[in-house]
């Protein structure tokens, strides 16, 4: 069934997104108790990688300053404040070390993930003289992982919305970085001009992690660029790492989950945990045949309408891994009346889910902007040596997508129409 809701979206004083009197979602928090590390946090002790790219990068103090901190926290709230600020400077610091070119390096997401992890390493290492309850604790940890992302601002000014992604499958190769993250941070804060002014980027990423989507933290991080008023961002392009050699602009969002295993080694499958009355798709609305024409250079960018849908009933979630297939039809054609999702144009993980989740709040607050989701090639250039952790042809093939990601960003900026 495909249903058509326009509701407000508001932030509760809590911090929350209530969409029509709806809780979207509460701040995710840790599955299990605070002190235990998560699958993808235990990642960091596979090997020297991790550490070797914090260090490269010049990241390390933040880690060591918050230890620190914490151990000079006389209450949860001194330690909340310590987490706060750590998390800020390491995202200004991780986008300055990006735009300044200062290692010769366009851009490279991967020091900030290992570094966000370790941070909050330290809060889940953390014991102090006094006690901290659980759900205290798993407070610190999610203002670290939303605000070292980006997370957490307010709009000020003209501004157009950028979103990427962590690095993923890193089981398979623990160097793995995700060109969407890079771009994010090569982009924040950076100005396009336009014939009605200069419009500046506020990039962001996510994490890999069905529980945070589900949670609502993209509702809460996009809502408020989303809403009506002065400052209303001028368009929004979410980015993720798609298929080797293509951009692809992502036609159509549906709302199911594959059921892929993420960063927590955690599955999913059945419709996504969305707030209200949720349609089967939303679509994009961007400038795809200007973005075409803009954004040249290495990789072909192509429009992308493929989906994949069912007639019969959707089966119960499941968040068991490697399940079989469902049976769906394709077409690059609009989905039949009825048709329930079995993959957008940008598939059945959280690169779709990611596009669906913000052109919805769009919809639903009426934000006459233009906004889609845009995959990358995927990043190669590594090398067979698995102690080496970049090479001149993945440095090379970075600063490609990075150049014609800022190309497809600034088509929507100047608020390009075709």
């Amino acid at each position: 069934m495909v249903c058509r809701l326009v509701h407000a979206i508001s932030l509760s004083a809590a911090g929350t997104v209530v969409v029509a009197g709806a809780l979207v979602g509460a701040p995710a928090v840790a599955a299990g108790p605070s002190t235990v590390p998560t699958a993808e946090e235990r990642l960091y002790d596979a090997g020297k990688v991790p550490g070797s790219l914090v260090a490269s990068a010049g990241l390390e103090r933040y880690p060591r300053e918050l230890t620190r901190a914490l151990a000079r926290a006389r209450t949860v709230d001194d330690a909340e404040r310590a987490a706060e600020q750590s998390s800020r400077a390491v995202w200004r610091a991780a986008v300055q070390r990006v735009q300044s070119g200062t290692d010769g390096f366009t851009a490279d997401d991967r020091p900030l993930y290992w570094t966000r992890l370790a941070m909050i390493r330290a809060v889940r290492d953390w014991r102090p003289g006094f006690a901290v309850p659980d759900a205290r604790r798993a407070v610190i940890v999610t203002a670290i992982d939303e605000v070292s992302r980006g997370q957490r601002r307010a709009p000020s000014g003209r501004t157009v919305l950028v979103t990427g992604f962590d690095p993923f499958r890193l089981t398979r190769d623990i160097r793995q970085g995700n060109p969407s993250g890079a771009i994010a941070l090569a982009l924040d804060g950076t100005r396009i001009d336009t014939p009605s002014g200069p419009v500046t980027v506020v990039a962001m990423t996510f994490p890999v992690r069905w529980r945070d989507f589900g949670a609502g933290m993209v509702e809460r991080a996009v809502t408020p660029f989303l809403q009506p008023g002065p400052s209303r961002s001028v368009g929004f392009t979410t980015v993720s790492q798609g298929r080797p050699g293509r951009f692809d602009l992502e036609a159509i969002n549906g709302v199911w989950r594959g059921g892929a295993v993420d960063n927590e080694a955690a599955c999913f499958r059945g419709e996504a945990p969305v707030a209200g009355v949720a349609p089967q798709w939303t679509r994009s609305t961007l400038p795809m045949r200007a973005v075409g024409a803009a954004a040249r250079g290495r990789y072909p960018v192509v429009r992308n309408s493929e989906i994949a849908y069912a007639t019969e009933t959707n089966p119960p979630v499941s968040t068991t891994c490697g399940l079989p297939a469902l049976d769906a039809t394709t077409t690059t054609g609009e989905p039949p009346v009825g048709a329930l999702a079995r993959q957008g144009a940008g598939g059945d993980y959280l690169s779709n889910e990611i596009g669906y989740r913000v052109t919805l709040v769009r919809d639903r607050l009426a934000a006459p902007v233009p906004g889609g989701h845009l995959h990358t090639p995927v990043l190669d250039g590594l090398p067979a040596d698995r102690s080496v952790v970049d090479s001149a042809q993945y440095r090379a093939n970075l600063a490609a997508i990075v150049a014609q990601a800022r190309s497809v960003v600034a088509v929507v900026a100047r608020g390009e129409r075709g």
